[in-house]
């Protein structure tokens, strides 16, 4: 019988084919990634650098300190992580304005 590990929890990284996450290159930049295989046997997971050429994938194992979840200034370049609360400034300002300040 095979004993196949599993990933660890590592918040914001999801471990599976296709799922973004940020990487670290040989020369210490971090980009956004691709997982493109998983091997459990090896507790590794192969990682594609997006706009990237294929021979530039890499290995990293799992627990590796070089993956990383993406940032929130990638997700939102890319329009995946939009505004929590879209109030305008304007309407923070007239929530928390002294209520002398609020009449006309």
């Amino acid at each position: 019988m095979t004993h196949f590990s599993t990933p660890p929890d590592r918040s914001g990284i999801i471990f599976e084919v296709g799922a973004k996450l940020e990487a670290r290159d040989r020369q210490k930049n971090w980009y956004t990634a691709t997982i493109e295989k998983i091997d459990y046997d090896r507790e590794r997971i192969l990682i594609h650098y997006q706009q990237w050429s294929r021979r530039h994938d890499e290995w990293f194992q799992w627990n590796s300190p070089y993956l990383r979840p993406m940032e929130r200034v990638s997700l939102r370049r890319q329009g995946l992580n939009p505004p929590q609360n879209s109030l305008s400034v304007a309407a923070v300002l007239f929530l928390y304005a002294p209520s002398s300040q609020c009449t006309g």
